[in-house]
């Protein structure tokens, strides 16, 4: 799932047993949650990357000497993992932090490199990324090539679904971008043929189910596409320029985040939910207990200001330059 995850609520229905009737327990409250953002502030000379909590700055994960921007984040316990990327003067190293402090890098600077989305699962940490030509799954700091370095490539996004690790993103055929999805390190299916350029940006697994949102060209404009499997389950009409930047699944419900003609959109189920802003990006999405949460920007004049939304109104203003990139809702403990 590109550079998100819900840690989701379990709810029973209890019954309790008197001695001489039955009555029903009341049900419990709704449980707190921590709405935690990752993404960059661009107010000073160069970008910092930056962790955001309930809509207040949790960490500046860099110093500000160098640009530098997260990507992703997960929340496994009391733990905030954090994917991106810091330039060293020369080019972009993929790094990992643990809550405010750097785990690792996860490249050597001698390429371009990104780190786009992280996951953990059983106290692994899964990042998927590029470095160089070749499309990268790091498992801690062990690097997969799920490409052979010949032509472009990115992995975009990553999800684990027990001992299944997916990841979805693109790989060039040498003239046009084939978007693909890769299970356990090895190609699963492309998506799309190569006729048209085209790229995967999030990957959502539910049940036995696999769920990929990106786009494909049709030979004029940008097509956002949602694929359940390896069939197309929702597309625009292909009149304007669209993306579709995230997928998160609840239940029988399909939440998609992207964008339409510039617009930010919500589409559930193949049919527009909200429109978020005239101008900007919506990055990421999650569902929670009913409620839609997305990360992105929105343009005012000429600066991008990171926001979270919900439920199509606007949550939080993050920062007045800057971007939100990750979303994630984590239960308090």
């Amino acid at each position: 799932m590109k550079k998100v995850i819900l840690v989701g609520a379990a709810v029973a229905a209890m019954l309790a047993t008197g001695f001489i009737a039955c009555k029903p327990t009341p049900p419990e409250p709704p449980k707190e949650i921590d709405i935690y953002v990752a993404g960059y502030d661009n107010t000073g000379a160069k970008s910092v990357a930056r962790v955001w909590k309930n809509g207040k700055e949790l960490y500046a994960l860099t110093t500000g000497d160098n640009n530098a921007e997260a990507s992703s984040l997960f929340v496994a316990g009391s733990d905030v993992y954090t994917a991106g990327n810091e330039y060293n003067g020369t080019n972009w190293v993929a790094k990992v932090w643990k809550n405010e402090d750097e785990l690792y890098a996860l490249s050597n600077g001698d390429n371009y490199a990104e780190a786009h989305s992280v996951f953990v699962a059983d106290g692994k940490v899964y990042t998927a990324g590029k470095d160089g030509k070749f499309a990268k799954l790091w498992k801690n700091k062990n690097a997969t090539n799920l490409t052979t370095g010949s032509n472009n490539a990115e992995a975009l996004s990553v999800f684990v679904a027990g001992s299944n690790v997916y990841t979805a993103g693109y790989e060039s055929n040498g003239t046009k971008n084939v978007a693909k999805v890769w299970k356990k390190g090895s190609e699963l299916y492309a998506l799309t043929n190569g006729d048209n350029t085209a790229q995967a940006y999030s990957v959502f697994v539910a049940g036995e189910d696999v769920y990929t949102a990106g786009f494909e060209h049709n030979g004029t404009e940008y097509v956002a596409k949602v694929w359940k499997n390896k069939k197309v389950v929702f597309k625009t009409d292909g009149s304007k320029y669209s993306i579709a930047n995230s997928v998160y699944v609840a239940g029988e419900d399909i939440y998609v985040a992207g964008s339409e003609g510039g617009v930010l959109k919500v589409w559930k189920n193949g049919e527009e939910l909200y429109e978020l802003a005239d101008m900007g990006v919506a990055n990421c999405i999650v569902v929670y207990n009913g409620d839609v949460y997305v990360a992105g920007y929105e343009t005012e004049d000429s600066d991008d200001v990171a926001k979270v939304w919900k439920n199509g109104k606007e949550l939080y203003t993050l920062a007045d330059k800057g971007e939100a990139r990750s979303i994630f809702i984590a239960e308090r403990m």
